[in-house]
């Protein structure tokens, strides 16, 4: 596949995982987050990093 196929590709796939994964992140912390300060602080920040850890086998195939 050449490198501009992939790119887009994988920008669409990006798109899709991102969506994807913000409505799971939603869903878990409107269903079984606790009502506490101290959960949200722990829980969205690691939610914001968890979602690379999925993603980086697609940015080195896009990479080439």
């Amino acid at each position: 596949m050449p490198l501009r196929q992939r790119k887009l590709f994988g920008t669409f796939l990006l798109l899709v995982w991102m969506a994807v994964y913000t409505f799971i992140c939603v869903q878990i912390a409107v269903t079984w987050l606790p009502d506490s300060h101290l959960a949200r602080l722990i829980f969205y920040p690691l939610a914001g990093i968890l979602w690379v850890f999925p993603v980086r086998p697609l940015m080195f195939w896009m990479r080439g």
